[in-house]
């Protein structure tokens, strides 16, 4: 099994420096509830520009993490995966509860 992720963030909202801590702790936090090698996960960083993401009509702050497996889990282990990276990811950066999305997809 393995487990590779995308975080879309807002230019502006997460500093670089930051990012490469949140990128080794949500391998981190899947290689532990997964109970795989953190070297395997990739994770990569898209960064909207700043004036072009809106929510609710003003320029968002949200980040998202999207993860996407190559073998499909529980949904027990699905909702502690990612619980403990909207935990983290919160803590790390001090977003609020509605400036952040996690999901996790079984293959398709």
């Amino acid at each position: 099994m393995n487990i590779s992720f995308t975080c879309t963030v807002q230019e502006g909202v997460v500093p670089d420096d930051l990012r490469i801590k949140l990128a080794a702790e949500v391998k981190r936090i899947s290689a532990s509830v997964l109970n795989i090698a953190e070297g395997g996960i990739d994770l990569d960083y898209h960064e909207v520009r700043h004036g072009f993401g809106f929510r609710g009509g003003e320029v968002s702050t949200t980040s998202t993490v999207g993860g996407q497996l190559t073998e499909a889990i529980d949904q027990e282990t699905r909702v502690d995966l990612m619980t403990q990276i909207m935990n983290m990811w919160m803590a790390e950066t001090g977003c609020e509860v509605d400036e952040f999305l996690v999901s996790i997809r079984d293959p398709q």
